[in-house]
């Protein structure tokens, strides 16, 4: 007789993004199985439940994997190089978390699942924190010019993040950054506004507002 296949976990939590996003959260535990050469009751014996399932399978209450990027940095090297790193970052996130909203939804995932751990700051507010907070560092160590981080932050945050509601809400496939360098543009307007030595519009003229 033969022994059971072994899968890790990142195979069925891959396998698991993919069922819940091509045929919603109502999608079996034996579909998912199947598609892994697994038994059903062995996803349930490793995780608990087929919601457990969905919120690992989508990181439900856990900081994004680009957020020590923030709290780290920014480094020594130049500032619009690290922009991009994180830009890359962030898309490739967004690319693969948009489509699942829709299936959150419909799960009822709750504010307290979405909070996870940490019960006062939830993971989204998290990382809006600490990408205001890489641009105020970037500031004070005169590496950007002057500006409200949090709006800086909000700018590149919903940049990123606006054509994947649009391609979802549209029904529009995303291209790839090969297909398209979508990211290199983004970051080279935005860094044109925020780069050291850049005037604020009102002062080139010694304007100030207010």
């Amino acid at each position: 007789m033969a022994r059971p296949r072994q899968v890790l976990d990142e195979e069925i939590l891959v396998a698991a993004r993919a069922c819940f996003i091509e045929h919603g959260a109502s999608v079996s535990t034996d579909a998912i199985a199947a598609r892994l050469g697994v038994s059903g009751p062995a996803l349930l014996k490793r995780f608990g439940s087929k919601r457990e399932l969905l919120k690992a399978a989508f990181s439900i209450g856990k900081p994004p994997p680009w957020l020590h990027l923030l709290e780290a940095g920014p480094d020594a090297r130049e500032p619009m190089v690290q922009i991009r790193e994180l830009a890359g970052a962030i898309d490739a996130f967004f690319r693969e978390m948009v489509p699942a909203f829709a299936v959150m939804r419909e799960a009822g995932i709750t504010p307290e699942e979405w909070r996870g751990e940490n019960k006062e700051i939830p993971a989204p507010v998290r990382a809006s924190i600490a990408m205001a907070g890489w641009f105020r560092r970037a500031q004070e160590q005169g590496r950007m010019r002057e500006g409200d981080p949090n709006v800086m932050a909000s700018l590149f945050l919903a940049g990123l993040q606006h054509r994947y509601f649009l391609a979802h809400v549209t029904n529009q496939r995303v291209p790839t950054e090969a297909e398209d360098p979508w990211l290199d543009r983004m970051v080279d307007i935005f860094w044109r506004g925020v780069a050291p030595g850049t005037v604020a519009k009102g002062k080139s003229d010694g304007k100030h507002n207010g």
